[in-house]
């Protein structure tokens, strides 16, 4: 069902775009606006980007501020930014100025300081845009929304209905409604419906529930994320250094920040720092290059492992042809490890004793795994060769080999973590040359104990 939504969504996209280019170009600038309106901003912010930058004036000349700003809060931050380039300063901040505090921040962040900075003077409300700055894009603090209404413990709902309503009369109103003590700290929550249907002399004491969990504005925003689902919150609580409550997350965000955090553990583990496909070539040159030297230099190693034992290659030749199988599975075996153990770790599904539980799980798999593969190619190998001995003595090899790729795949980031590393960042390329040099150094060592056995 997603797959065939995913693919009417790029379908619609592609199209749009085609027709907006052909319609530019023709001169036809009114019917491709018209037709951009037709879509929902949603699928005009991907069509946006497609677009070349003359298109993109074309079509900003002629549509309205809230029509802008509808679409580029759909935007990744640094593409809504790159609307400081097409359009007026004055323009620009226009736009912003419709958009809620959190994304203008981002925005802003993803702009040269100093263009940041002229911007933020041109806002409606540049002191509370400049106190989101202030925080890292990935923290609490760079993602909550201040809030427009709370509720003192010592409240009534009588009070609290009168002092929603004027808050609503200027903008949507709150989701959930948090209760805060007289220091200002958070205490509990309330639904709306559940003000609405209680009497206006109850007290909000008596009726609201209390927080299960709050963070601090530089709490990353992985545990947010891991909060908002574990205790199923509509909206978390975010809190200054004094305990005080200034904002708070809503869950929509909850999708946006998992999408993030996914897509960056699967950067960190390829060895690259995130990029497009509209990234400059010299740019994604530059953020690749380093992480294939490493690599270059680990499979050096590997090749001096394998050099160790020249002779014994010279004397059975055949033993060259299967390295790449003992390499590769052992390679394999130990990255499905490694994927599970860092997304555990990423969920927060792994954490103190559970390491070793864990360590010996996937060592007792690599076993089953072990015996399973081992028992196969050394059927395979001793048929293909019409060598019982070299089947064998491949198949003990790879029973080694995916033992060490269980053990190796799980204990290689629990070890990174514990010394304050992150898991996805290195974690791919020592397990793959680990595997790799253990993997060789059991294969060739066995072929050289017992090469007066081998024909």
């Amino acid at each position: 069902m997603n797959s065939n939504s995913d693919n009417f969504s790029a379908n619609a996209t592609e199209a749009l775009v085609e027709n907006i280019s052909a319609l530019v170009n023709s001169g036809a600038t009114w019917v491709a606006v018209k037709t951009f309106r037709e879509f929902h901003p949603v699928d005009q912010a991907s069509a946006f980007t497609e677009i070349s930058d003359d298109e993109k004036r074309e079509i900003l000349s002629l549509m309205e501020l809230d029509e802008v700003a509808a679409f580029s809060k759909e935007l990744d931050p640094i593409d809504a930014a790159r609307l400081a380039s097409l359009i007026s300063k004055e323009v620009f901040a226009k736009v912003l100025d419709l958009l809620p505090p959190e994304d203008v921040a981002d925005i802003l962040h993803a702009l040269p300081d100093n263009l940041s900075e002229t911007i933020l003077l041109e806002l409606k409300d540049p002191v509370t845009i400049a106190n989101l700055l202030v925080f890292p894009d990935d923290s609490a603090g760079g993602l909550m929304s201040p809030l427009s209404f709370v509720v003192n413990i010592n409240s009534t709902v009588g009070v609290t209905l009168e002092g929603l309503r004027a808050v609503v009369e200027e903008s949507e109103g709150p989701g959930v409604l948090f209760v805060v003590d007289f220091s200002g700290k958070p205490i509990g929550y309330l639904g709306i419906k559940r003000i609405v249907l209680s009497r206006t002399a109850e007290k909000i004491s008596d009726l609201m529930r209390p927080i299960p969990a709050s963070v601090n504005t530089y709490t990353d925003q992985e545990e947010c994320a891991l909060l908002m689902e574990r205790y199923d919150l509509a909206e978390l609580a975010v809190t200054n250094q004094h305990g005080q409550l200034v904002g708070a997350i809503s869950s929509n965000d909850l999708s946006h920040i998992a999408a993030v955090e996914a897509t960056e553990d699967m950067f960190r583990m390829a060895g690259i720092p995130p990029e497009r496909t509209s990234t400059s070539v010299r740019q994604a040159f530059r953020s690749r290059a380093p992480w294939l030297t490493i690599n270059l230099a680990t499979t050096f190693v590997a090749a001096g492992v394998i050099s160790i034992f020249e002779s014994t290659i010279g004397k059975v030749a055949i033993l060259a042809v299967f390295l790449p199988v003992v390499a590769g599975q052992g390679g394999i075996g130990g990255t499905q490890t490694l994927t599970l153990v860092v997304r555990s770790m990423a969920l927060g599904e792994l954490s103190g004793r559970r390491g070793k539980r864990v360590l010996m799980r996937e060592a007792t798999i690599g076993l089953l795994n072990g015996v399973f593969l081992g028992i196969l190619v050394t059927i395979v190998a001793a048929v293909w060769q019409q060598n019982l001995l070299i089947g064998t003595l491949l198949g003990v090899a790879m029973f080694g080999n995916m033992i060490v790729a269980g053990i190796v795949g799980s204990g290689v980031p629990i070890l990174l973590r514990r010394f304050k590393l992150d898991p996805a960042v290195s974690s791919a390329v020592l397990v793959t040359t680990v595997t790799d040099v253990l993997g060789f150094l059991l294969f060739l060592g066995l072929a050289t104990a017992i090469l007066d056995m081998i024909d």
